[in-house]
């Protein structure tokens, strides 16, 4: 019996909660939270990646308690892990996080922000800030339900706070522990993470010193010994390979070009979320050269494959007319190679510089070629050179609808994956609506709408603007698949 595909455009379940104990929960999702229950109340762990998933995670917890949530704890200071502090202080909860913690969303977070914005991330306001703090470790009683906060060393971060749970044989890692793909092992912003030397293999080793059950981690399912053996695996891998290149004298280019060739097979066939084996290698290598500037990945390679230089001659040197340079771009991407035919768009866009349809299928090709790599990081490569010609076409024609049309479609369909809010998105599709589409752009507009309440939960209005968008065009697939889900 062959595999059924699964439906890309079906109605999603934005994080499950997970039950680990009868006090102790876990809820997955791109980022996890945990959920811990006392006498009193109840802490939360980690607050999610934007505001609308931490509502959902309120709504989750609602459904195993009604008791009060108390405390809402930061692990660290990245803003997939706080973004949704503010929901939980709305609450009543008291927002706990170390001192380092607080100073790092303060003064390390901006460097993050600058970081995430230039691979297309929609970030909204920063996180609220904990309101009670601690140097190195203290103790929260949630009645009956002691929680001992404690840094056991750096990890991904240097703030990294493991929350020990002693009644229920468990601990919650935050970052240190990741599972279930490959890891994330430090963004190439700030000199932190796996830095050229055993620091977060230490740190997993002081969490094993407690000998929990399990490990709550700050991404991917429960972790047990294995995961926990083969992320040290992982790390042993990079830090040794990684510093063998460097002593041989390779330059980045080489030693990516090298290591990404020979990666073993074991490397090769985890699941790529967020972390990738490149952003691996830059990290490592990251903490073993001098910087005048610490912090920066200045060469970090682009996900953007790039194109032969003479095929892109012979594709483009007899091209008279822009329409000629899509065609082009069409036909060479039907046969995948991608690199080539950004690059007939992008030449396009030099020549016709001052043509908002040359900007604008620039950036479409872009978002198709997104689909090509699977992190989360690697696609913002692409989202974010496709953010940056849409606001050139809009520049050039603040009235031109298929530009508004694509710039709605992107952020909708990024709401949609990670259960954030359509209204920036929909404010773009009614735009395109009034200046005037037709056709299959009418129907994009309606599958948008639709797409848009499905993440919000009405199937009803889902339902009607797949519906109108089919009868805008009936080939227009991603609303036949909507609409069959």
């Amino acid at each position: 019996m062959k595999n059924i595909p699964e439906n890309p455009f079906a109605p999603r379940q934005y994080g499950e909660l997970v039950k680990i104990t009868d006090r102790v929960y876990l809820f997955r999702n791109i980022v996890n939270s945990s959920v811990i229950i006392g006498d009193n109340g109840v802490a939360v762990i980690d607050t999610q990646v934007n505001q609308m998933m931490a509502r959902r995670l309120y709504n989750a917890i609602r459904t195993v308690t009604d008791k009060p949530i108390l405390y809402a704890i930061n692990t660290h200071y990245h803003w997939d892990h706080t973004n949704g502090n503010t929901i939980f202080h709305q609450a009543g909860a008291t927002v706990v996080a170390r001192e380092m913690t607080k100073d790092f969303m303060v003064n390390r977070a901006p460097r993050q922000e600058a970081f995430l914005r230039s691979r297309g991330f929609s970030l909204g306001d920063p996180p609220f800030l904990p309101q009670q703090t601690f140097p190195y470790e203290t103790e929260i009683d949630l009645g009956n339900q002691p929680l001992h906060l404690v840094n056991l060393g750096k990890a991904e971060t240097d703030d990294a706070t493991a929350i020990r749970v002693p009644a229920e044989a468990c601990i919650i890692s935050g970052d240190t522990v990741m599972t279930g793909s490959f890891p994330i092992f430090g963004q190439p912003v700030m000199n932190e993470g796996l830095m050229a030397n055993h620091d977060w293999i230490n740190t997993i080793k002081e969490l094993r010193m407690y000998a929990p059950k399990c490990v709550l981690p700050g991404h991917g399912p429960l972790a047990r010994d294995p995961e926990i053996d083969l992320l040290i695996q992982i790390e042993s891998y990079f830090l040794t390979e990684v510093r063998k290149h460097v002593e041989q004298g390779m330059s980045l280019t080489e030693l990516l070009t090298e290591m990404e060739a020979n990666l073993p097979d074991w490397i090769r066939s985890i699941a790529e979320v967020w972390g990738t084996p490149r952003y691996a290698i830059l990290r490592v290598y990251r903490g073993l050269i001098d910087d005048p500037e610490p912090g920066w990945q200045h060469l970090k390679p682009s996900a953007i494959p790039p194109a032969d230089a003479e095929k892109l001659h012979q594709k483009t040197s007899k091209l008279q007319e822009f329409k000629g340079y899509r065609e082009t771009a069409e036909e060479v991407a039907e046969g995948n190679d991608f690199g080539l035919a950004i690059a007939v768009l992008k030449t396009a866009t030099q020549k016709y510089p001052n043509l908002p349809d040359a900007w604008t299928e620039y950036a479409n090709l872009l978002t198709q070629a997104a689909r090509s790599v699977s992190s989360v990081l690697e696609k913002g490569d692409f989202f974010a050179e496709a953010k940056n010609a849409i606001n050139i076409a809009i520049e050039l024609d603040p009235d031109y609808a298929p530009a508004h049309l694509l710039r709605g479609y992107n952020h909708i369909l990024a709401a949609y994956r990670n259960g954030d809010e359509t209204d920036t998105g929909l404010a773009s599709i009614y735009k395109a609506l009034v200046c005037g589409i037709q056709g299959r752009q009418l129907a994009q507009a309606y599958f948008c709408i639709g797409l848009a309440h499905r993440t919000n939960g009405n199937e009803t209005l889902a339902r009607e603007a797949f519906t109108k968008a089919i009868a805008a065009d009936a080939r227009f697939m991603p609303a036949q698949l909507a609409n069959m889900a």
